[in-house]
């Protein structure tokens, strides 16, 4: 495995967000560090992506630039004004979720979650402090798409997985550290610490505002 550190992966990231979101400073300082500490990747298919743990060959949660094409799914009624107040950034899990920077009617930016569908249905302001983003990514999740696992640790969780190679490991150590040390934050040992209820794309009497969003250009 390559560790050599990439340090225009960040300038890629940044380059590649829309102009109706600004990158937050803390994750600008994310994928910085991704870039120095080895954690870049090449897809087989062109193009790259960050971890955030060096162990994981082929982790489930990843940086990657963003792809137009993605909020362009999501919102295939909207205006590309619209489109562009919505970029994800960040895999979430193997099942094709993310996570995204969204901005919302007021101009106040969020982190939103955006599950596939097919597998997770999380569909839902995350974080509105990019910070406890990082914090969450921090605890050391494989995934990050599965809020029934929120109230667990990842040690918790990985003891009742069979399928896994050896005993488990802690997928977050460096992040954890540089998170705690960067941003004089504590990281919790479990999601629901961090989050109230995310919402659910099958639940239609949610106020949570980006799933409101996304319904107005599904009528639309």
């Amino acid at each position: 495995m390559n560790n050599t550190p990439d340090t225009g992966f960040a300038d890629r990231m940044l380059e590649s967000f829309p102009p109706g979101v600004t990158v937050p400073a803390p994750l600008a300082q994310f994928f910085a560090w991704q870039s120095t500490t080895g954690l870049v990747r090449q897809f087989r298919s062109g193009g790259d992506y960050a971890q955030i743990d060096t162990r994981s060959a082929a982790g489930c949660m990843y940086s990657a630039p963003v792809d137009s094409g993605f909020a362009e799914a999501w919102l295939p009624g909207a205006p590309q004004a619209e489109r562009d107040r919505l970029a994800a950034f960040f895999r979430t899990g193997g099942d094709g979720s993310y996570a995204a920077l969204w901005r919302d009617d007021a101009g106040d930016q969020h982190i939103v979650h955006l599950g596939s569908g097919s597998g997770s249905t999380m569909l839902g302001i995350l974080a509105s402090d990019p910070v406890d983003f990082l914090r969450l990514l921090a605890i050391g999740y494989e995934e990050l798409c599965w809020p029934e696992q929120f109230d667990r640790t990842p040690a918790e969780i990985d003891a009742e997985n069979e399928y896994l190679d050896g005993p488990p490991w802690d997928r977050s150590l460096a992040l954890r550290a540089w998170v705690a040390a960067t941003f004089d934050v504590v990281v919790p040992p479990r999601a629901s610490e961090l989050l109230d209820l995310v919402a659910d794309m099958g639940d239609h009497a949610s106020a949570d505002p980006f799933l409101a969003w996304l319904r107005r250009w599904d009528d639309a």
